[in-house]
């Protein structure tokens, strides 16, 4: 069994959701709701993969829930796989219709009464648009999403060290980059994001877009790894030799900035009160305008960025929360996941028994510490 898999979650699981989901159409006056965003199918049927495209927005499958029924919707040459190895131990019987015949909504229409209200997250006439409603459901985390988003950090920062320590200096960018995604699968997990740059770019460009350059001295490799609609995202970066002084700083200087972040992320904190934290952070460390050079991250889950954090901005962090942070400067990048709840922050792409040196900022909360850069 691939790594991860025994995390799916169950029948009740799914059950759960589902009231939670009809409840919120009752609210709404929706009679029916049909997803097909591969995200909130994975959310509802506790992170079953459906999707075999890795880029696109809609799954292989839809939903159509009613008031008191669900079923599975599906082209007639996925339907048998998905609900054999995906679905099967799910309340949601399966609906097919012809591969020619798409778009696959329209399986679901006439599982509905006549003038129906629906909402739906894609387009769909007549239908209204479920994307917000959904957003809001999928957060915060419920347990079984949390031990998933555990399991995907663990994997995921594993994957990103152990390819690193493995590289040679003059692999080009891309050979690394090939090291991270097969590491990556190995233990189940895609890659939505992976950027990887070496010496002077690292200076140059905030997102590392892997390039046939050699790496010589120093890299930066980011990634936002995904299993189960989770995603996580970290940072890791490391130098053949001594650490040059410079890059020793602006390293510093990131990972003080990201602490400030992470010590303000707290239940019930806006996400302009905790850029302004950050903006403090950074002007204390002498990059006063290095914030407005890159976003700076804010909440995670299903989406690589559920909302980012804009100055002002009023959304306030719930209980049981993922956000993640990723402070640059030129030639320094610090990031990593955490769980937010009132127990205090959680590192979540922490990987069992890493050497990976760490550091502590300045004035960090106990316990609050950060990755440094390793030497090869």
């Amino acid at each position: 069994m691939a790594e991860g898999s025994a995390l799916v979650g169950d029948a009740a699981e799914t059950r759960h959701k589902l009231e939670r989901l009809r409840e919120a159409m009752q609210e709404r006056k929706l009679d029916a709701m049909y997803l097909e965003g591969w995200a909130n199918v994975a959310w509802l049927c506790g992170g079953r993969g459906n999707r075999v495209v890795i880029d696109s927005p809609v799954g292989l499958c839809g939903v159509l829930v009613s008031a008191d029924r669900a079923w599975l919707v599906a082209a007639n040459n996925e339907g048998t796989r998905i609900k054999v190895e995906e679905f099967a131990d799910l309340p949601l019987p399966i609906v097919t219709r012809a591969w020619y015949a798409l778009p696959l909504w329209l399986a679901a229409a006439p599982l509905m009464p006549h003038g129906a209200r629906l909402g739906a997250d894609i387009a769909i006439p007549n239908a209204g648009d479920a994307s917000g409603l959904m957003a809001e459901l999928r957060s915060p985390l419920e347990e079984p999403e949390i031990e998933r988003y555990r399991a995907l950090g663990s994997d995921a920062s594993q994957a990103l060290e152990l390819a690193l320590v493995n590289i040679e200096r003059g692999w080009t960018e891309l050979e690394v980059a090939g090291g991270i995604a097969a590491a990556l699968k190995a233990r189940n997990v895609e890659a939505s994001v992976l950027l990887v740059g070496a010496d002077e770019r690292t200076e140059r460009f905030r997102h590392l877009v892997p390039t046939s350059n050699p790496v010589q001295h120093y890299l930066i490799a980011s990634v936002t790894a995904v299993r189960h609609g989770l995603h996580a995202s970290l940072t890791r970066s490391l130098c053949f030799g001594p650490l040059p002084p410079a890059l020793r700083e602006r390293h510093l200087a990131v990972v003080t900035v990201d602490t400030a972040y992470l010590a303000a992320s707290q239940p019930r904190a806006t996400l302009g009160e905790i850029l302004r934290a950050g903006e403090e952070a950074y002007t204390e460390a002498g990059y006063y305008d290095e914030w407005q050079e890159h976003h700076q991250g804010g909440v995670t889950g299903y989406a690589g960025r559920e909302v980012f954090a804009l100055p002002d901005s009023e959304v306030r962090l719930e209980t049981n929360v993922a956000v993640a942070w990723n402070p640059t400067v030129p030639g320094a990048k610090s990031e990593d996941t955490f769980l937010i709840s009132e127990g205090g922050r959680e590192q979540l792409t922490a990987a069992p028994g890493s050497s990976w040196p760490s550091i502590i900022a300045d004035g960090a909360p106990a316990g609050l510490t950060r990755s440094g850069v390793i030497s090869l």
